[in-house]
């Protein structure tokens, strides 16, 4: 976005350069020690001319304001653009470790310790060992809830692969996961 700025500071330099011809100019036609009608339309139609060059001189500022307002937009959707997938590339890392790394187990487990993260199998209690059957996923030996699982396998369908690094389409992946994938 330099360019846009360079443009943006060279627009600004030209209308700086205008006002001092401008004034120049009127300071020259008044200095002339040329008197009769003809002088004071020739000095007339000079002020007219630097009236002009200022009114363009405006014109530049303005426009080169405009390509300054245009590149700070830019550069806050940058910065947007950073923060988002930032926050989107840590949420699909995670979803892509828990996706791929999760493993459904079935285990016996104590009657009286079955967890929300379980899910239970067979509901006959050994009446012998007072189990139950189970099926729990782990990740790292850490007992997770299906839903988690579920979640993350969702979100991994839906965004198989993230956008490259620096593309807009991060803002769309941020939405999609703090909205339509939230768990």
């Amino acid at each position: 976005m330099s360019t846009v700025k360079n443009d943006a500071s060279y627009l600004r330099d030209r209308a700086g350069d205008m006002r001092t011809r401008a004034v120049q100019l009127k300071a020259q036609a008044e200095s002339m020690n040329w008197n009769s009608p003809a002088a004071q339309a020739f000095r007339t139609q000079i002020t007219l001319t630097a009236d002009d060059i200022d009114r363009t001189a405006a014109s530049l500022d303005a426009a080169a304001d405009a390509l300054g307002a245009h590149a700070r937009s830019v550069d806050d959707v940058k910065a947007l653009i950073v923060q988002a997938q930032a926050w989107a590339a840590e949420r699909l890392d995670e979803a892509r470790s828990i996706a791929s790394n999760a493993i459904k187990v079935i285990q016996d487990v104590a009657e009286g310790a079955v967890t929300s993260f379980m899910t239970v199998v067979n509901s006959a209690v050994d009446v012998v060992t007072k189990t139950v059957q189970v099926s729990v996923y782990k990740l790292a030996n850490i007992d997770i809830a299906e839903s988690v699982v579920t979640h993350a396998q969702s979100v991994m369908r839906t965004i198989p692969s993230p956008p490259v690094n620096g593309s807009k389409d991060w803002l769309d992946v941020e939405h999609l996961l703090k909205t339509v994938l939230r768990p």
